[in-house]
Order: structure tokens, then C-alpha cells, then sequence
């Protein structure tokens, strides 16, 4: 009898369990992956940046008298790729020959510069940026010109007087076409001209214009 129970109890025990019903089945089936929803890019703006001398040649004006020049100048900006918006500011001179010039019956003599201090905004640049060796480029700009010649006023103040250079105010406007030439890690030799125009405002007497051909070192941080 005890032989018989102990046969019955393992075979009980080594019956296969009964199937799981359909709902509790695993599926092998995989599930879809879930895609992150892609982050959306920001404007890409780096800063640009450059200096340049250039040599004004006055257009409207007797050669012999107003001399080519000397022309400074410092550009910044934000740059988007296919264009920069930014300023610039600068300093230019040009001499200014009085020998033989008579005025109300005066003759003048000796040469003195022509001085004006600039502020271009907004400065607004159009680039081709995916050419590797060059960077082509025009800009246009509106300007706050500040003219001195020879003027000069004096101003006292409680203990002492001092004489100073007067700078009269006129709107104006520069155009430039250039060209970069990139020599290493976004740095660029720059070379172009630069043509501006100057309304009366309270120097002139007439409208002037003038050409600059310029060159100097343009930096694009990206």
C-alpha cells in the first residue's frame, strides 16, 4: 500500500499544469519603438567682426585742392549666415591743399585736414558663406557723420580756458562690394570698395561723394 501511494504521489506530482487561458498567454509579438520627438534647432548667430584701412578719393571736388586720404574703420555684427546685421564707426581724413585758393578776395595758403567721425546703423550685409576659399559680399549703411575743418571754438571754466575742435553734423549713406579671402579658422584677408554719399546738413554747402578701395582682416566665429 505504501509503494502504491508513493507511485501515485509522484506521478500526481509530475503531471504537466494545465494551459494558461488565452488572456493570460505572453506574447512574443515586440512593440513598436517610441520615437522622442526631435528638438527644434535654434537661429544659428555667431559674431563677425573686422578692420580695415581704406584711401577716400573725393568725387565732386577739384583734385588739386582736396588730396586722397586716409580711412579707418571698425565693423561688428551679428552673423545669421547669408547675412549680418551690425554697425561700424571710424575716423577718415582727407588733406586739404589751400595753396592758391582765394576766398572773398583772401588767398589761402597751407593744407589742413578734412576730419570726419563716422557711426554707420544699422549696417546690413549680404554673403555667400558656403564658398571655402572666398567670401563675396555687399553691404549697405546708413551714417551719422560728424565734419571738422579748421574750426575750432573756445570754452572757459572757473579756472581755465581751452580751445577745441568744432564737428558739424551730416546724414549720409555707404555702399560697399568686397571680397574675403580665407586664410585659416574663419579668419579672412578683406578687400573691396566703398562708396558713400554726404547730404548738406549743417557743413556743406552741396551734396558730396566719394570712393574708398580698402583692405583689411574680417574674423567669422562659428
Amino acid at each position: 500500500a505504501s509503494t502504491q501511494d508513493a507511485t501515485s504521489t509522484t506521478a500526481t506530482t509530475a503531471a504537466d499544469p494545465p494551459p494558461a487561458p488565452p488572456d493570460q498567454m505572453v506574447s512574443t509579438t515586440p512593440y513598436p519603438a517610441v520615437e522622442q520627438p526631435e528638438e527644434k534647432k535654434g537661429l544659428d548667430v555667431s559674431f563677425t567682426w573686422g578692420l580695415s584701412i581704406g584711401v577716400p578719393i573725393v568725387l565732386n571736388v577739384p583734385r588739386e585742392t582736396v588730396r586722397p586720404g586716409a580711412n579707418i574703420n571698425f565693423f561688428g555684427g551679428a552673423d545669421f549666415g547669408w547675412f549680418v546685421i551690425g554697425g561700424d564707426a571710424g575716423l577718415q581724413w582727407n588733406p586739404i591743399d589751400l595753396n592758391g585758393v582765394v576766398i572773398d578776395g583772401v588767398s589761402l595758403s597751407g593744407r589742413n585736414p578734412l576730419t570726419r567721425i563716422y557711426l554707420s546703423l544699422p549696417e546690413v550685409r549680404f554673403q555667400v558663406p558656403d564658398l571655402k576659399v572666398v567670401l563675396p559680399y555687399i553691404t549697405g549703411s546708413f551714417d551719422m557723420n560728424f565734419w571738422n575743418f579748421a574750426e575750432t571754438q573756445v570754452g572757459c571754466g572757473y579756472w581755465y580756458c581751452s580751445q577745441y575742435s568744432v564737428y558739424r553734423f551730416t546724414p549720409g549713406f555707404t555702399g560697399k562690394a568686397g571680397l574675403g579671402f580665407n586664410v585659416k579658422g574663419g579668419v579672412y584677408i578683406d578687400a573691396g570698395f566703398q562708396y558713400s554719399f554726404t547730404g548738406k546738413g549743417n557743413f556743406f554747402d552741396q551734396t558730396g561723394w566719394w570712393l574708398a578701395p580698402y583692405v583689411g582682416v574680417l574674423v567669422r566665429r562659428r
